[in-house]
C-alpha cells in the first residue's frame, strides 16, 4: 500500500516534498509514467543491497528495447547471490528475447530450478512454474504433473493455475486443451496471450491469434502493462507487414493507464509508419515523453529528424543527439547513427563511419548491425562489393534475432557454389562471437 506521505507528495507535484526511497514508492511513480524518478530511486535501492529493487530495476533496464541487457544481467545476479530467487524467471524472460537454441535455453531453466524447494515453499513452486513456463521442457512430465497439483490446491490468491495448465498442455500437444485453457485466463495474465501468440505461429495460424485479440479489445479492465503487452504481440506477429491501427488503439490504453513504455512504443510505431503519421504528432509525443525520460525522449527526437517521408530534416541535431547517447552508453543509438552517415543527409555519404557503426552495433548484440552489414556487402553501396561477408553476416544476424522475427529472416544468401565454403567459414566465425556474445551476458544469472 502506497504511504499517504506518497500520495501527499504526488498530489503536490514531485518536487513538493523529498520522498522516501521506497521500492513501492518506485513502483508506484512507474505507474504514474515518472520513469526518471522511479529508475533512480530504484538504482538507489539496488546500490543500498535491497534485493526487490535489484529486481525491479532489473526488469526496468531490461524493458527498454535494443538495450544491451548485460546491466539488468548485473542486477538480477546481484539478487539471486541473495536467494532472491524472483531474479530466476526474470533473467530467462531476458534471455528468450534472442534466438539462442531451445536446449541452451532449457539448460539455463534447469540451473535455476536447482535451489528452489516446490514441495516445501509455496513461493518456490509459483517460481518453479515461472520457469518451466518460459521452458516447458526444463521440467519432466512428473514434475510438472506434482507442480499443477500442487499449486491447485494451495493457491487462494492471484492464481494462474490455466495459464501454466496452458503452457503444459501446449508442450504436449494437445493444442485445443491449450487453447481452452489460454482462454480462461486471457483477461487475467497477459502471459497466457504471449503463449496463445507462441502456439499460433508455431501452428501457422496467427491470423487467429489477431482475432482473440480483436475480441479482447472491449474489455475495459486491462491494465496497462497487459495492453502494452498485447499491441507488442500484436506489432510483432508475422501475418503481414502492414499498419495496424489496433497496436497504436492498444498503445494509448496502456499509456491512459500509467505504462511508462507506451510512450516509448507509440513513438517506435509512428517512425515504422510515417505515412500514417505526422511530423506534428510525432512531436507531441516527443514532447510527452521528454520530462519523464529525456535521454529516450532525444533517442526518437534524432530518429525523427532522420525521417525523409515528414520532409523535416534535422540532421545536423539528429548527429549531436545521438553521439552524445552513444558517449552517454545507450548502444541502441548506434544504429540510427549508422543509417545517417550511409544515408548522405549530412552531406556526401560516409561509408566507413556507416561500417563503423554497424559493426559496433553488431557487437552489442543487435542483430540490425549484422542485417545492415551484410545489405552493404552485398550490394556494394559505397562499399567495395564483397558477397563473402555479406553472407557470414546475414548468418550471424540471426544468432541475435528476437524470437519474434519474421520468417523472411530466415533466408539464406545464395553464392556461387566456388564461394561457398570460404563463406561458410567467414559465418562460422562470425556466429561464434554473436553467441559468445550471448554467453557473456547470460552466465551470470546462473552464477550462484
Amino acid at each position: 500500500m502506497v504511504s499517504r506521505l506518497v500520495i501527499l507528495c504526488l498530489l503536490g507535484g514531485l518536487s513538493a516534498c523529498q520522498m522516501p526511497a521506497d521500492t513501492n514508492t518506485a513502483r508506484y511513480m512507474l505507474a504514474q509514467g515518472n520513469t526518471m524518478q522511479a529508475r533512480e530511486q530504484l538504482r538507489e535501492l539496488a546500490e543500498a543491497g535491497d534485493s526487490a529493487a535489484q529486481v525491479e530495476y532489473g526488469k526496468l533496464l531490461a524493458a527498454q528495447q535494443g538495450a544491451d541487457p548485460a546491466e539488468a544481467m548485473v542486477w538480477y545476479q546481484r539478487a539471486w547471490q541473495q536467494h532472491d530467487y524472483r531474479a530466476g524467471p526474470a533473467s530467462l524472460r531476458l534471455f528468450k528475447r534472442y534466438q539462442g537454441s531451445m536446449a541452451f535455453g532449457e539448460d539455463r531453466a534447469r540451473e535455476l530450478l536447482v535451489p528452489l524447494r516446490p514441495r516445501e515453499s509455496e513461493e518456490d513452486l509459483r517460481l518453479a512454474l515461472d520457469v518451466v513456463a518460459l521452458y516447458p521442457g526444463a521440467a519432466t512430465d512428473q514434475q510438472w504433473q506434482e507442480w499443477l497439483r500442487l499449486y491447485r490446491r494451495s493457491c487462494v490468491m492471484e492464481c494462474y493455475f490455466e495459464t501454466y495448465a496452458g503452457r503444459y498442455a501446449q508442450h504436449k500437444g494437445d493444442i485445443a486443451q491449450a487453447e481452452a485453457f489460454y482462454a480462461q485466463a486471457l483477461h487475467r495474465d497477459p502471459r497466457a496471450v504471449e503463449y496463445l501468440q507462441d502456439m499460433h505461429w508455431q501452428n501457422g495460424t496467427p491470423e487467429s491469434f489477431v482475432a482473440l485479440m480483436q475480441d479482447l479489445e472491449g474489455d475495459v479492465s486491462l491494465d496497462g502493462a497487459y495492453c502494452l503487452r498485447v499491441a507488442t504481440l500484436i506489432k510483432a506477429n508475422a501475418t503481414t507487414a502492414e499498419h495496424d491501427p489496433s497496436v497504436m488503439r492498444w498503445l494509448q490504453r496502456a499509456a491512459d493507464n500509467g505504462e511508462p513504455q507506451a510512450l516509448s512504443e507509440q513513438l517506435r510505431y509512428m517512425l515504422s509508419w510515417p505515412n500514417f503519421y505526422s511530423h506534428r504528432d510525432f512531436n507531441s509525443k516527443v514532447a510527452e515523453l521528454m520530462p519523464l525520460d529525456p535521454a529516450v525522449a532525444t533517442f526518437f527526437r534524432a530518429q525523427g529528424d532522420m525521417q525523409w517521408a515528414w520532409y523535416a530534416l534535422r540532421p545536423e541535431r539528429a548527429r549531436d543527439d545521438l553521439e552524445k547517447l552513444v558517449s552517454q552508453g545507450m548502444a541502441q543509438a548506434l544504429m540510427p547513427l549508422g543509417t545517417l552517415y550511409q544515408s548522405g543527409f549530412l552531406g556526401e555519404a560516409d561509408m566507413e563511419r556507416a561500417v563503423m557503426y554497424y559493426t559496433r552495433a553488431a557487437e552489442a548484440g543487435m542483430a540490425e548491425g549484422d542485417a545492415s552489414l551484410s545489405s552493404l556487402y552485398a550490394t556494394g553501396r559505397g562499399i567495395m562489393r564483397d558477397p563473402i561477408r555479406a553472407y557470414a553476416h546475414k548468418e550471424a544476424s540471426k544468432v541475435l534475432l528476437p524470437r519474434t522475427a519474421r520468417q523472411e529472416s530466415d533466408e539464406r544468401l545464395i553464392l556461387p557454389e566456388s564461394l561457398q565454403p570460404a563463406a561458410d567459414q567467414a559465418a562460422e566465425k562470425l556466429i561464434a562471437q554473436r553467441r559468445r556474445w550471448l554467453e557473456e551476458q547470460f552466465h551470470v544469472a546462473i552464477t550462484y
